[in-house]
């Protein structure tokens, strides 16, 4: 009985794990003209695929080694939970299933018009109005702290995909392209 318990706990693990190990041989029989000091294709892929080969790893040997404690994280949630229904009664569990579709309505509607923007506005102005606007509709309303996430958030995610990454951005229609131009040119990316 714990060997077929055991065997669930990591089974998911597993799966993913052998599916990520088949997509790292994939990816490391890419077959391209290599260039001297250029990543090729199979280096992101490869990154990102080991690292999950190695958390699903990790994952696994934590659910099969024996602990000095018997209690998961999973049972310390469960008795948090449990103490919090018998000390607040049903009350808290109402609070707990709270649902606002409006927010998740406009949330997929910021989404949908920040997709029809980007290539009008540029990867950087869109990104920038639309985390703004994201923050602002989940109710956060300091806007000097939401100003500077939008904005240095969308600027290391420009560094990151243009300068690490290799990704070309939308830079966006003219009078909105001089101003990706313009950081581009001060962030040294070509």
């Amino acid at each position: 009985m714990a060997d077929a318990a055991r065997f669930k706990r990591i089974a998911p693990y597993a799966i993913v794990c052998a599916g990520a190990g088949y997509l790292y041989y994939l990816a490391a029989n890419f077959s391209y003209h290599q260039r001297a000091g250029v990543l090729g294709p199979d280096a992101w892929p490869k990154l990102v695929l080991g690292v999950l080969i190695f958390l699903c790893l990790y994952e696994i040997a934590k659910r099969l080694l024996p602990t000095r404690q018997d209690k998961s994280a999973d049972g310390a949630l469960e008795d948090l939970m449990r103490s919090s229904l018998e000390a607040h009664g049903a009350a808290g569990l109402r609070a707990a299933e709270e649902s606002h579709p409006w927010l998740l309505a406009g949330g997929m509607a910021l989404t949908a018009i920040y997709v029809a923007a980007i290539q009008t506005l540029g990867f950087f102005l869109a990104t920038v109005i639309y985390v703004a606007a994201f923050i602002a509709l989940g109710g956060y309303r300091r806007w000097k702290t939401v100003a500077a996430v939008s904005v240095i958030g969308t600027l290391l995610l420009v560094f990151f995909f243009m300068r690490v990454v290799y990704v070309s951005l939308p830079i966006g229609r003219e009078p909105f392209a001089q101003v990706t131009l313009l950081l581009m040119q001060l962030m040294g990316i070509r």
